[in-house]
């Protein structure tokens, strides 16, 4: 089986790509990150492969399969690769297998967009001190962590499970839709720097669920990669710094 490309930016901050490259991880595939710089998404030739201009994109050569948005490469990957039900559901369990869609869109239209607002308010707009964004997207980066925590809750309540045992959105294991979710949460620290979050008290069923996610060891291993792909990159950006400076 060829690799299959996902591109991503060259520092891999970006929390969407890391999604796709999760699963990948997770289902075994192999793959090939194409790191291609921001000053070139929104002009050809990427943008034939992703009209929109954003991150990530997937090329598969196996089945000659171009996408955009991390939510339809995570749907393609399963439907085309996960024929043992590692990540999904079947007909068998049909509520379970389409409830899993509800969780994938409400992280595609609700995490990903509140926790990356709260993320530009807090620590990249221009202009500082925009209090009432920073506010407003806080609450709601909290409000759609309860909207987890809750449902996890419930989920404990419903199957019967004890205070220590793991629990999931959907069903008896870990799926897609748990996945999806671990790329933004590595930024919680940085959307509230100084305080302000205390996950393990506020939402400690989310806290419990973040924790049994991440350290699965497929996406340990990706975020670890992250990780070090973000160091990198910024020790990269302090050597020229200095280079600069000592000139």
């Amino acid at each position: 089986m060829q690799p299959i490309q996902v591109y991503n930016g060259p520092h891999g901050q970006g929390p969407n790509p890391w999604k796709v490259v999760i699963v990948l991880e997770e289902l075994g595939l192999p793959y090939d990150i194409v790191w291609i710089p921001y000053g070139e998404i929104k002009s050809e030739p990427y943008t034939s492969l992703n009209p929109n201009g954003r991150l990530p994109s997937m090329v598969d050569p196996n089945k000659s399969v171009t996408l955009w948005e991390s939510g339809a490469i995570i749907n393609y990957l399963v439907a085309t690769y996960d024929g043992e039900r590692r990540l999904t559901y079947g007909d068998d369990r049909l509520e379970d297998k389409w409830l899993l869609q509800s969780w994938l869109m409400f992280q595609m239209s609700a995490q990903g967009p509140m926790f990356g607002q709260k993320m530009w308010f807090t620590q990249l707009h221009v202009e500082q001190n925009l209090q009432t964004a920073i506010d407003r997207y806080g609450a709601e980066v909290k409000r759609i962590m309860g909207v987890v925590d809750g449902a996890l809750g419930k989920q404990r309540r419903k199957l019967g499970l004890a205070a220590d045992d793991v629990v999931w959105l959907v069903g008896d294991k870990c799926t897609y839709a748990d996945l999806a979710f671990a790329p933004w949460n590595t930024l919680l620290g940085t959307l509230f720097p100084g305080g302000g979050l205390d996950v393990r008290k506020e939402f400690p069923e989310y806290h419990r669920w973040n924790a049994n996610v991440t350290k699965r060891p497929a996406t340990r291993k990706v975020l670890e990669f992250r990780e070090e792909c973000i160091r990198l990159a910024l020790l990269m950006e302090l050597y020229r710094y200095s280079s600069y400076v000592d000139r």
